[in-house]
């Protein structure tokens, strides 16, 4: 199935999701912009509420109205220098066009031989929240500059700016930068967030967000807050184009519905969910993790927290600096169907120190691109996770990952993270009726680095019905019982009755 059509398909879907939109006559459009050219999602011919415009303080305006007003946003640019706080049941809907952005401009050049300067818009010192890589030192620093919406990527000191670049000393509150600013647009990230508020009921649409200098772990569009910790549900995200953020794109709570989005050029994640009941359906979530924070820690498409009944569907994944799609921590009753992820840098799927999923009729193909070893990256990912009930891996497609499908017990990092339902072992996983096709290197099975080998003998892992595609059947494609073993070896075990394999 092509990219176009493949993403036609999701947003078909998202559309049969029961959605009680703010306004009438909508012209959907499937997201899919291969680069930042403006906003994706419906065309309102109409928006019935109260209208504002770019001149206007849109924070204002809501603080008047009461609780469940819909506000039609004119086009332009909306300018924050704080999140939004809408009231509960509140609509905040973009008529093409509109953007919300939380920069502000940077005007009062100086030249200095190859480089300009001028006064910013700096904290008294830059967040330290986070790990970076160890070649991306800066990663943490919230306040993004951007030239005609081009991030700038940081360097340490002023003498190393050079096109392209950016050094923002705090301490003086300085900008410098390597690209002439005449007849350009220089934009700081200012606003900590852009719509952020932990009520229920509120629905976002038809808007570009962009350029939040939320640190890591932050949305730019979330129902939650840390401190201390609330959440609002029932949100709905829908149909816009979240871009150029600092941590993470959308944040979603209890029953959030998020349909219809390009989710691309986040600093850390293109969405974080927790709680229950939300459900994910029909975007586009690219690119993200861009700011150099450590996969290992956590960056990429999305991660997911202590979740109940968390659905993602008929989403395309693709080129994010981490795992695709990955749960990690306590979440139970997870669903991944019908994605289509290619080309992410970590595994396509991680399941890690969870529990019970259902991971079917996925397409997963050229994932693990910073490929480590053993069986890491693999294209479908089980790590220190077992179903209470059932993990439920059937009728994926997997082609051309740094490895092909992986049970990994590594531990469960006891005493770190909560374990609601029981240990972090891997258990009761079903692998069966998927097509894996593998080149050299790679491995399909079973591997642990505890001294236990419960996950092969006791816990119930089983392989049954797959059909694999290898180079060569009597070199060894599979491992299991801390052993790699050609096709006719991880037979005689009882791996893959019923199954078949191909060179």
């Amino acid at each position: 199935m092509s990219r176009r059509h493949w993403i036609a398909a999701a947003c078909a879907l998202g559309a049969l999701l029961a959605v009680s939109w703010p306004f009438d006559d909508i012209e959907s459009a499937a997201p899919g912009h291969a680069g930042l050219t403006g906003p994706v999602g419906p065309r309102p011919r109409s928006c019935d509420g109260v209208t504002v415009g770019p001149a206007d303080n849109l924070q204002q305006v809501i603080d008047a109205q009461p609780s469940g007003t819909t506000y039609c946003l004119s086009p332009g640019v909306y300018r924050l220098e704080q999140p939004l706080r809408p009231k509960e049941g509140d609509a905040v809907i973009g008529r093409p066009g509109a953007v919300i952005s939380g920069s502000k401009v940077l005007t009062g050049w100086r030249q200095s031989g190859g480089a300009w300067s001028t006064t910013g818009f700096l904290p008294a010192a830059p967040s330290t929240h986070g790990e970076c890589l160890a070649d991306v030192p800066t990663c943490t620093y919230a306040e993004d500059v951007f030239v005609d919406r081009r991030r700038l990527a940081r360097v340490e000191s002023r003498s190393a700016v050079t096109g392209g670049t950016v050094h923002a000393d705090y301490a003086t509150n300085t900008i410098t930068i390597g690209d002439d600013p005449a007849l350009r647009l220089v934009e700081q990230a200012v606003a900590h967030s852009l719509i952020q508020a932990t009520v229920d009921d509120v629905t976002v649409a038809n808007l570009v967000l962009e350029q939040a200098a939320n640190e890591a772990q932050v949305a730019a569009v979330e129902s939650r807050q840390t401190r201390p910790y609330r959440m609002g549900s029932g949100w709905r995200i829908l149909h816009n184009e979240v871009r150029l953020n600092h941590g993470v794109g959308l944040g979603l709570a209890d029953d959030a519905v998020v349909t219809g989005n390009f989710v691309h050029h986040q600093g850390q994640l293109g969405f974080g969910a927790w709680g229950n009941g939300s459900v994910v359906s029909g975007n586009e979530i690219s690119v993200n993790g861009v700011a150099g924070y450590s996969a290992n820690w956590e960056a990429g498409g999305s991660k997911s927290w202590q979740t109940d009944r968390h659905t993602v569907r008929h989403n395309y994944v693709h080129d994010n600096l981490g795992p695709g799609l990955w749960t990690d921590g306590g979440n139970i009753r997870t669903e991944y169907s019908h994605n289509r992820i290619t080309g992410n840098w970590g595994a396509g799927i991680q399941h890690e120190i969870s529990y019970d999923a259902t991971i079917r009729h996925n397409e997963i193909s050229g994932n693990g691109r910073r490929h480590r070893g053993w069986a890491w990256e693999a294209g479908i990912q089980i790590q220190s996770s077992g179903g209470t009930g059932l993990i439920e891996v059937t009728g994926n497609t997997l082609s051309d990952n740094a490895n092909g499908i992986a049970l990994i017990e590594s531990g469960g990092r006891a005493g770190e993270l909560p374990a609601p339902h029981g240990p972090h072992v891997v258990r009761n996983v079903w692998v069966h009726g998927n097509r894996v096709t593998m080149s050299d290197g790679q491995t399909t099975g079973a591997v642990q680095d505890i001294g236990d080998t419960a996950v092969y003998t006791e816990n119930n892992n089983r392989f049954e019905n797959n059909t694999y595609v290898v180079p060569s059947l009597s070199e060894p494609y599979f491992t299991w019982h801390d052993t790699h073993l050609t096709w006719s070896e991880w037979r005689a075990l009882g791996n893959d009755a019923g199954g078949r394999a191909t060179s």
